[in-house]
């Protein structure tokens, strides 16, 4: 490796001389096993724009990283400057405005507790420890999403560090273009969001839903009720679920009593064999860490495609078959994420998140803890996805896979052009770029009458 002068980089630089190095290259995704010339935990957007500009006067390509969640390792990579935004956590609550602003690098379990004490909810995910950036970023689904919309839906506006090292200000009047595409397809492509404003909702206590079922029959009764549950279904709840080699299971969230989810919820209690049933009302902070707490460090692969139709029953017990094969009984599944309700109250060319209109998401995800068995359940999920895709539309771009050939345009659709010109507009060199980033437009266009956003 060649010497470098680590001059010029501000905040706490740390390099494969250094003890923290070990622990500091590690991603939450345990299959990830990358070497950085060197990270950079940034303090603040100077410590941002310094990295950047370091980077581009020794030739050395970035990493953008705030919660080291990237599901293949894209915020990290051997022989790159990591930019590390977790230090950067600060979290301001306006209760006269309703609104919260938060820094790049603030964990979800900060901010819900921190918003929580307020008397407000979140339109967050349920990983505790992944970061708000690359959730906002990529759109940002939770067990909220069907009534406060999509993380993206709730942002007001960002700071984002250009490739040049300066600061923009960026939301509905300044930088509108930009604005529109940090909404769905922000991770890394553009420049460092230093920090974001969201709206926020004051909610003391919801309604927490968890039911269980272990026993195989189950499983094609979940997917055959999901999807017809899914239908004209009260916007006020939102459900992850899915199957496994002999189970399924259902987490939810209603805003509602548990009266009245116990009726909405009728044909998943109406499934033999439940066997937990938890359906009661707490406050929204005890319902995040419940569903929280089941998270832990592992090596996954977890793609997923967006879901328009309903699958006939031959389609559903194929499901079914792939699971019988599945690589375990309790890391492997097939899991769904519903979407509808307020992620259909913005117009679909409102944001750069492409697939609004869909019923829901559905993935195929393994996970394993020795490295031996990597080879099988990544076949699995491969074989998986190669059936899933057949009957979805594209891919969930914060459940990113290397294997995705034409990847710009599963996870950005329609809008891979436009986002294109956007990327040459802002990052013409291609500084930020990855092995799955959007690739900038070969020349300029002017012309923005057919784009989703007024030209300024």
């Amino acid at each position: 490796m060649i010497l470098l002068n680590y001059e010029g980089l501000t905040g706490r630089v740390i390099t494969p001389c250094d003890p923290e190095y070990a622990l500091a290259r590690q991603e939450w995704n345990k299959a990830i096993d990358t070497f950085p010339r060197a990270i950079v935990y940034c303090r603040n957007a100077q410590d941002v724009a310094n990295a950047i500009c370091w980077s581009r006067k020794h030739c050395i390509p970035l990493r953008v990283r705030s919660g080291a969640h990237h599901y293949e390792g894209y915020s990290s990579g051997t022989g790159t400057l990591v930019i590390d935004t977790s230090l950067m956590n600060h979290i301001k609550v306006d209760t006269c405005q309703n609104t919260v602003t938060v820094e790049a690098g603030t964990r979800l379990k900060d901010l819900y507790q921190t918003l929580s004490a307020c008397g407000y909810a979140f339109a967050g995910g349920t990983c505790p420890t992944v970061g708000i950036s690359g959730l906002v970023l990529g759109g940002g689904i939770g067990l909220s999403t069907r009534y406060l919309g999509l993380t993206a839906d709730n942002l007001i506006e960002a700071t984002m560090i250009d490739a040049n090292g300066n600061q923009l200000t960026v939301n509905q009047n300044c930088n509108r273009d930009l604005f529109w595409a940090l909404r769905g397809a922000g991770g890394g492509n553009f420049g460092v969001v230093v920090s974001y404003q969201f709206k926020i909702e004051a909610v003391k206590k919801i309604t927490l839903i968890q039911l269980r079922w272990e026993n195989k029959p189950a499983r094609l009764a979940f997917l055959e009720v999901w999807q017809e549950w899914l239908k004209g279904l009260d916007r006020r709840i939102s459900g992850f679920g899915g199957i496994y080699k002999k189970s399924a299971y259902l987490n939810s969230f209603f805003y509602g009593t548990p009266a009245e989810a116990k009726e909405i919820l009728a044909p998943f209690l109406s499934i033999p064999g439940l066997t937990l049933r938890t359906i009661e009302c707490v406050d929204f902070i005890d319902a995040v860490n419940i569903i929280g707490a089941r998270y832990e460090r592992s090596a996954f692969q977890s793609p997923g495609g967006f879901v328009f139709r309903d699958f006939s029953r031959e389609e559903l017990e194929k499901f079914i078959q792939i699971m019988d094969q599945a690589p375990s009984d309790t890391t492997s599944r097939l899991a769904v994420y519903s979407l509808g309700g307020a992620v259909r109250d913005i117009p679909e060319t409102g944001t750069a998140f492409f697939y609004r209109s869909a019923n829901y998401i559905m993935a195929v995800s393994s996970e394993w803890q020795n490295k031996s068995a990597a080879p099988a359940h990544q076949a699995w999920v491969a074989e998986g996805f190669k059936y899933l895709k057949t009957l979805t539309c594209g891919s969930y771009v914060n459940f990113p896979y290397n294997r995705l050939k034409d990847y710009q345009e599963a996870y950005f659709g329609e809008y891979v052009e436009i986002l294109q010109y956007i990327k040459r507009k802002y990052d013409p060199e291609n500084i930020f770029c990855f092995p799955q980033s959007i690739k900038p437009a070969e020349s300029v266009r002017n012309d923005l009458k057919s784009f989703p956003f007024e030209a300024e």
